[in-house]
Protein backbone atom coordinates (compact mmCIF):
# COMPACT_ATOMS: atom_id res chain seq x y z
CA UNK A 1 0.00 0.00 0.00
CA UNK A 2 2.89 2.38 0.76
CA UNK A 3 6.67 2.51 0.76
CA UNK A 4 6.65 4.28 4.13
CA UNK A 5 6.88 2.39 7.40
CA UNK A 6 3.60 2.52 9.39
CA UNK A 7 4.66 5.32 11.76
CA UNK A 8 6.00 7.49 8.93
CA UNK A 9 2.78 6.86 7.02
CA UNK A 10 0.76 8.08 10.02
CA UNK A 11 2.99 11.09 10.52
CA UNK A 12 2.62 12.17 6.89
CA UNK A 13 -1.14 11.68 7.02
CA UNK A 14 -1.43 13.93 10.06
CA UNK A 15 0.92 16.52 8.53
CA UNK A 16 -1.21 16.68 5.40
CA UNK A 17 -4.71 16.41 6.88
CA UNK A 18 -4.52 17.81 10.42
CA UNK A 19 -1.73 20.37 10.37
CA UNK A 20 -2.62 22.16 13.59
CA UNK A 21 -2.53 18.95 15.65
CA UNK A 22 0.65 18.00 13.81
CA UNK A 23 2.25 21.25 14.94
CA UNK A 24 1.22 20.59 18.55
CA UNK A 25 2.79 17.12 18.36
CA UNK A 26 6.12 18.66 17.40
CA UNK A 27 6.37 19.94 20.97
CA UNK A 28 5.71 16.51 22.53
CA UNK A 29 8.66 14.38 23.69
CA UNK A 30 10.10 12.52 20.72
CA UNK A 31 9.46 9.20 22.46
CA UNK A 32 5.71 9.95 22.48
CA UNK A 33 5.38 11.22 18.94
CA UNK A 34 4.91 7.82 17.23
CA UNK A 35 1.85 7.03 19.34
CA UNK A 36 0.45 10.52 18.76
CA UNK A 37 0.92 10.30 14.98
CA UNK A 38 -0.86 6.94 15.18
CA UNK A 39 -3.76 8.24 17.28
CA UNK A 40 -4.33 11.24 15.04
CA UNK A 41 -3.99 9.18 11.85
CA UNK A 42 -6.67 6.82 13.18
CA UNK A 43 -8.77 9.90 13.91
CA UNK A 44 -8.33 11.07 10.32
CA UNK A 45 -9.33 7.67 8.97
CA UNK A 46 -12.69 7.82 10.72
CA UNK A 47 -13.17 11.61 10.40
CA UNK A 48 -12.98 11.50 6.60
CA UNK A 49 -15.57 8.71 6.29
CA UNK A 50 -18.26 11.07 4.98
CA UNK A 51 -15.92 12.40 2.27
CA UNK A 52 -14.95 8.91 1.11
CA UNK A 53 -18.35 7.28 0.69
CA UNK A 54 -21.28 7.96 -1.60
CA UNK A 55 -24.06 6.97 0.77
CA UNK A 56 -24.81 6.50 4.46
CA UNK A 57 -24.83 2.70 4.36
CA UNK A 58 -21.29 2.61 2.97
CA UNK A 59 -20.20 4.94 5.74
CA UNK A 60 -21.65 2.58 8.31
CA UNK A 61 -19.70 -0.28 6.74
CA UNK A 62 -16.46 1.73 6.85
CA UNK A 63 -16.96 2.64 10.52
CA UNK A 64 -17.77 -0.98 11.36
CA UNK A 65 -14.51 -2.00 9.67
CA UNK A 66 -12.65 0.22 12.14
CA UNK A 67 -14.71 -1.10 15.07
CA UNK A 68 -13.61 -4.58 14.06
CA UNK A 69 -10.00 -3.37 13.86
CA UNK A 70 -10.12 -2.09 17.44
CA UNK A 71 -11.66 -5.32 18.72
CA UNK A 72 -9.08 -7.41 16.86
CA UNK A 73 -6.27 -5.37 18.37
CA UNK A 74 -7.54 -6.43 21.79
CA UNK A 75 -7.23 -10.02 20.57
CA UNK A 76 -3.74 -9.56 19.12
CA UNK A 77 -4.90 -9.54 15.47
CA UNK A 78 -3.47 -6.95 13.06
CA UNK A 79 -4.83 -6.24 9.60
CA UNK A 80 -2.64 -5.40 6.60
CA UNK A 81 -3.10 -1.63 6.75
CA UNK A 82 -0.36 0.85 7.74
CA UNK A 83 -2.47 2.69 10.31
CA UNK A 84 -3.64 -0.58 11.85
CA UNK A 85 -0.05 -1.85 11.96
CA UNK A 86 1.00 1.33 13.74
CA UNK A 87 -1.92 0.96 16.14
CA UNK A 88 -0.80 -2.58 17.02
CA UNK A 89 2.52 -1.12 18.21
CA UNK A 90 1.45 2.16 19.76
CA UNK A 91 -2.21 2.01 20.86
CA UNK A 92 -2.22 -1.00 23.16
CA UNK A 93 -3.56 0.72 26.30
CA UNK A 94 -6.99 -0.89 27.03
CA UNK A 95 -8.45 2.43 28.21
CA UNK A 96 -7.36 4.08 24.97
CA UNK A 97 -8.88 1.29 22.88
CA UNK A 98 -12.18 1.83 24.69
CA UNK A 99 -11.95 5.54 23.85
CA UNK A 100 -11.36 4.69 20.18
CA UNK A 101 -14.66 2.78 20.14
CA UNK A 102 -16.39 5.88 21.45
CA UNK A 103 -14.72 8.06 18.82
CA UNK A 104 -16.09 5.80 16.11
CA UNK A 105 -19.58 5.97 17.61
CA UNK A 106 -19.43 9.78 17.67
CA UNK A 107 -18.41 9.89 14.01
CA UNK A 108 -21.69 8.27 12.97
CA UNK A 109 -23.23 11.75 13.23
CA UNK A 110 -21.14 12.80 10.22
CA UNK A 111 -23.09 10.44 7.98
CA UNK A 112 -26.42 12.25 8.42
CA UNK A 113 -27.56 15.47 6.72
CA UNK A 114 -30.00 16.70 9.37
CA UNK A 115 -27.46 17.93 11.92
CA UNK A 116 -27.81 17.73 15.72
CA UNK A 117 -31.32 17.88 17.14
CA UNK A 118 -30.46 20.60 19.66
CA UNK A 119 -27.52 22.32 21.31
CA UNK A 120 -27.07 19.56 23.87
CA UNK A 121 -26.65 17.09 21.02
CA UNK A 122 -24.07 19.39 19.44
CA UNK A 123 -22.13 19.54 22.72
CA UNK A 124 -22.26 15.75 22.95
CA UNK A 125 -20.85 15.52 19.43
CA UNK A 126 -18.02 17.97 20.27
CA UNK A 127 -17.15 15.90 23.32
CA UNK A 128 -17.33 12.68 21.32
CA UNK A 129 -15.01 13.78 18.52
CA UNK A 130 -12.85 16.26 20.44
CA UNK A 131 -13.01 15.63 24.17
CA UNK A 132 -12.49 11.89 23.87
CA UNK A 133 -9.61 12.35 21.42
CA UNK A 134 -7.91 14.74 23.84
CA UNK A 135 -8.35 12.30 26.72
CA UNK A 136 -6.85 9.52 24.61
CA UNK A 137 -3.80 11.69 23.88
CA UNK A 138 -3.44 12.37 27.59
CA UNK A 139 -3.67 8.68 28.50
CA UNK A 140 -1.03 7.86 25.88
CA UNK A 141 1.32 10.42 27.40
CA UNK A 142 1.31 9.80 31.15
CA UNK A 143 0.36 7.04 33.57
CA UNK A 144 -3.10 6.85 35.09
CA UNK A 145 -2.04 8.46 38.36
CA UNK A 146 -0.83 11.57 36.54
CA UNK A 147 -3.65 11.52 33.99
CA UNK A 148 -6.66 11.30 36.30
CA UNK A 149 -6.47 14.85 37.74
CA UNK A 150 -6.21 16.24 34.21
CA UNK A 151 -8.89 14.25 32.38
CA UNK A 152 -11.71 16.78 32.81
CA UNK A 153 -9.46 19.62 31.68
CA UNK A 154 -8.19 17.65 28.70
CA UNK A 155 -11.79 16.95 27.70
CA UNK A 156 -12.58 20.67 27.92
CA UNK A 157 -9.65 21.46 25.62
CA UNK A 158 -10.88 18.88 23.12
CA UNK A 159 -14.50 20.04 23.28
CA UNK A 160 -13.50 23.68 22.80
CA UNK A 161 -11.24 22.81 19.87
CA UNK A 162 -13.93 20.69 18.20
CA UNK A 163 -16.69 23.27 18.68
CA UNK A 164 -14.48 26.06 17.38
CA UNK A 165 -13.54 23.86 14.44
CA UNK A 166 -17.21 23.44 13.56
CA UNK A 167 -17.63 27.22 13.45
CA UNK A 168 -14.49 27.69 11.35
CA UNK A 169 -15.67 24.96 8.96
CA UNK A 170 -19.15 26.42 8.39
CA UNK A 171 -18.25 27.78 4.90
CA UNK A 172 -16.90 24.37 3.86
CA UNK A 173 -19.81 22.44 5.34
CA UNK A 174 -22.35 24.86 3.82
CA UNK A 175 -20.77 24.42 0.37
CA UNK A 176 -20.82 20.64 0.87
CA UNK A 177 -24.47 20.62 1.99
CA UNK A 178 -23.50 19.41 5.46
CA UNK A 179 -25.07 20.83 8.58
CA UNK A 180 -23.72 20.82 12.14
CA UNK A 181 -25.89 23.69 13.41
CA UNK A 182 -28.62 22.57 15.79
CA UNK A 183 -32.42 22.53 15.39
CA UNK A 184 -34.58 24.16 12.69
CA UNK A 185 -32.48 27.32 12.51
CA UNK A 186 -29.50 25.25 11.50
CA UNK A 187 -31.44 23.53 8.75
CA UNK A 188 -32.83 26.85 7.51
CA UNK A 189 -29.38 28.43 7.32
CA UNK A 190 -28.08 25.48 5.32
CA UNK A 191 -30.92 25.81 2.79
CA UNK A 192 -30.06 29.32 1.57
CA UNK A 193 -27.63 29.82 -1.31
CA UNK A 194 -26.46 33.29 -0.23
CA UNK A 195 -23.48 33.44 2.17
CA UNK A 196 -24.60 36.66 3.86
CA UNK A 197 -28.09 35.28 4.41
CA UNK A 198 -26.63 32.01 5.64
CA UNK A 199 -24.56 33.83 8.24
CA UNK A 200 -27.53 35.98 9.29
CA UNK A 201 -29.61 32.87 9.94
CA UNK A 202 -26.74 31.03 11.63
CA UNK A 203 -25.54 33.96 13.78
CA UNK A 204 -27.50 33.04 16.97
CA UNK A 205 -26.20 29.46 16.83
CA UNK A 206 -22.65 30.65 16.16
CA UNK A 207 -22.78 33.01 19.14
CA UNK A 208 -23.93 30.17 21.37
CA UNK A 209 -21.18 27.90 20.02
CA UNK A 210 -18.46 30.49 20.63
CA UNK A 211 -19.78 31.22 24.12
CA UNK A 212 -19.48 27.49 24.81
CA UNK A 213 -15.86 27.61 23.60
CA UNK A 214 -15.12 30.51 25.98
CA UNK A 215 -16.78 28.68 28.87
CA UNK A 216 -14.70 25.54 28.24
CA UNK A 217 -11.53 27.65 28.19
CA UNK A 218 -12.60 28.99 31.56
CA UNK A 219 -13.02 25.44 32.86
CA UNK A 220 -9.42 24.70 31.94
CA UNK A 221 -7.84 27.82 33.39
CA UNK A 222 -10.09 28.57 36.38
CA UNK A 223 -7.75 26.93 38.89
CA UNK A 224 -4.01 26.31 38.80
CA UNK A 225 -2.95 22.78 38.03
CA UNK A 226 0.56 21.51 37.31
CA UNK A 227 0.92 19.63 34.04
CA UNK A 228 3.61 16.94 33.69
CA UNK A 229 6.03 17.84 30.87
CA UNK A 230 4.99 14.77 28.88
CA UNK A 231 1.36 15.96 28.83
CA UNK A 232 1.92 19.58 27.89
CA UNK A 233 1.23 18.96 24.22
CA UNK A 234 -2.34 17.92 25.13
CA UNK A 235 -3.02 21.46 26.33
CA UNK A 236 -1.15 23.37 23.61
CA UNK A 237 -4.33 23.63 21.48
CA UNK A 238 -5.51 26.12 24.12
CA UNK A 239 -3.38 28.81 22.52
CA UNK A 240 -4.80 27.97 19.09
CA UNK A 241 -8.35 28.08 20.43
CA UNK A 242 -7.69 31.48 21.97
CA UNK A 243 -6.12 32.98 18.85
CA UNK A 244 -8.77 31.63 16.48
CA UNK A 245 -11.57 32.68 18.82
CA UNK A 246 -10.12 36.21 18.82
CA UNK A 247 -9.94 36.17 15.01
CA UNK A 248 -13.61 35.20 14.81
CA UNK A 249 -14.64 37.85 17.32
CA UNK A 250 -12.77 40.47 15.26
CA UNK A 251 -14.77 39.34 12.24
CA UNK A 252 -18.00 39.72 14.26
CA UNK A 253 -18.28 35.92 14.52
CA UNK A 254 -18.47 35.55 10.74
CA UNK A 255 -16.46 32.48 9.65
CA UNK A 256 -16.74 33.61 6.03
CA UNK A 257 -14.64 36.68 6.90
CA UNK A 258 -12.40 35.56 9.78
CA UNK A 259 -8.68 35.59 9.04
CA UNK A 260 -6.77 32.35 9.47
CA UNK A 261 -3.73 32.39 11.77
CA UNK A 262 -0.49 32.24 9.76
CA UNK A 263 1.89 29.30 10.09
CA UNK A 264 4.69 31.37 11.63
CA UNK A 265 2.38 32.98 14.21
CA UNK A 266 0.89 29.60 15.05
CA UNK A 267 4.26 27.95 15.62
CA UNK A 268 5.58 30.93 17.57
CA UNK A 269 2.53 30.88 19.85
CA UNK A 270 2.92 27.15 20.42
CA UNK A 271 6.62 27.56 21.12
CA UNK A 272 5.97 30.17 23.81
CA UNK A 273 3.14 28.17 25.35
CA UNK A 274 5.30 25.01 25.47
CA UNK A 275 7.33 26.54 28.31
CA UNK A 276 4.32 26.80 30.63
CA UNK A 277 4.04 24.17 33.36
CA UNK A 278 0.74 25.26 34.90
CA UNK A 279 -2.84 25.64 33.76
CA UNK A 280 -4.52 28.76 35.04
Amino acid sequence: MTDLDPISFCREMVREDDRERYDCCLFAPSSLQPRLWTLYAFNQEIAKTRENVSEEALGQIRLQWWRDVVQELREGITRDHPVVQAMSRELTNPDVLDLLDRLIDAREQDLYDDGPADFDALVSYADGVGGILSEAALRLSVNSEDANPLIARSRSVGKAWAMLGLVRAIPFHWASNRNYLPDDKGRASLATTDADKMFELAAPSIEKMLTFVSDELGQVTSTQCKVPPAAQHVFLPLVLVQSNLLALRRAHNNPFKAQEIGVFNRLWSLFKASFKTNLG
